[in-house]
């Protein structure tokens, strides 16, 4: 399959979940994932999350920057699996671009409350394994 169609088949595949498992790496040198809502993936493959600064994964993120982001389709077993390096997005434009008004219940003064920051993963490889054919594909 062409790059271009496999960004776009991944977007589509990841637009339909509200939730994918952001695993990083904790303090013991052990992968630890979390659920974590999704925001809007494009087709770069930037994968974003919004957490508070004084979370764990932030403190993980900090010392060990790879990750990986996993989302399960239980119906034929089909998954995405992106590995990278994560960072943490402090910029206001930034946070105010990815910002939902739903978050208000968390961070009360908006997108640009010091307790709120974005997780930014930027993979290396993003794999799609398409279950029920049994073909994998990657983005590199």
């Amino acid at each position: 399959m062409a790059q271009d169609e496999l960004r776009k088949k991944i977007v589509e595949f990841f637009a339909t979940y509200q939730y994918s498992n952001l695993i990083t790496i904790d303090e013991n040198g052990i992968p630890k994932g979390r659920m974590m809502e999704n925001i809007t993936l494009k087709e770069d493959l930037v994968f974003w999350f919004a957490t508070g600064v004084q979370s764990n994964k932030v403190k993980e993120i900090k010392k060990n920057p790879n990750a990986s982001v996993f989302v399960y389709r239980p119906t034929d077993h089909s998954s995405i699996n992106a590995l990278g390096k994560a960072e943490i997005v402090t910029d206001d434009a930034i946070r105010k671009q990815y910002w939902k008004e739903k978050w208000s219940a968390f961070w009360k003064t908006g997108p640009t409350d010091p307790a709120y920051v974005l997780i930014k993963v930027v993979p290396k490889k993003v794999i799609l394994l398409d279950f029920p054919t049994h073909k994998q594909e990657v983005v590199e």
